[in-house]
């Protein structure tokens, strides 16, 4: 690949929440008075979470433009995480400290293989974006992670108008770059969105697969770490 340029994804690519999603709203219902194992609130949450992006649609913007927005889309996701275990009286109160929680850097982890990764891309040349489907916290996290100085370009849903696959975030990032689509790969940790989406713009799309044990799609290269997109790209 005459690769000039990477776009990664941010979440369970370049970061992850820790503790886990599952966790946090477990101990949230605990003050409440509302006992929850953490593995079954985690799996509630991922349900609720896909369920509402399903009906949300493909390519909208539904973490929307800005706060009010993206806060009623995460009060939904919350409120149908907590639904099976009882909803409690003082909701709001905690949906707020939840927002604020996951607000912070202190709520996320950087991946130990992002750092190596930047350092190998630099030395072959190739300049670092971010693409990804996220709201008004991310810009935050991204500073008080380190990641945003490493990073020559963001393009972030909110801003955007558009969420992946919707070809319109991946030209934004085109357009931002110079470079032309054939000369930028996009690499993340979903296949519709991160691969099928960059390759309708006629971006490389690389499928981050990690901990997966079954075999990859073989129409697109994928990795289990970070630190293979060197020799993938080269």
């Amino acid at each position: 690949m005459n690769v000039k340029a990477v776009f990664f994804d941010a979440g369970n690519t370049l970061i992850y929440p820790e503790p886990p999603v599952g966790e946090v709203y477990a101990r949230a219902l605990g003050k409440a008075g509302i006992r929850a194992d953490a593995g079954d609130v985690e799996r509630q949450f991922l349900e609720a979470w896909a369920r509402l992006r399903r009906q949300h649609g493909p390519g909208r913007p539904g973490y929307g433009s800005g706060e009010p927005e993206a806060m009623d889309w995460w009060r939904s996701v919350v409120r149908e995480s907590f639904r099976p275990f009882g909803l409690p009286g003082d909701f709001e109160d905690l949906f707020l400290a939840l927002w604020e929680h996951f607000a912070a850097g202190s709520a996320w982890r950087v991946y130990d293989d992002v750092w190596p990764t930047f350092d190998a891309l630099r030395r072959l040349g190739i300049r670092i974006g971010l693409i990804s489907n996220w709201d008004v916290r991310l810009p935050r996290l991204l500073r008080e992670l380190g990641i945003a100085r490493h990073l020559d370009w963001t393009i972030i849903s909110f801003e955007a108008g558009a969420e992946k696959p919707d070809g319109a975030i991946f030209r934004k990032a085109v357009q931002g770059c110079g470079f032309p689509a054939g000369q930028l790969a996009h690499v993340g940790d979903t296949y519709e969105e991160d691969v099928l989406g960059a390759r309708g713009a006629g971006i490389q799309g690389v499928w981050l697969r990690r901990d997966e044990a079954e075999p990859a799609l073989a129409d697109a290269p994928a990795i289990k770490q970070l630190t293979e997109l060197p020799r993938v790209l080269t």
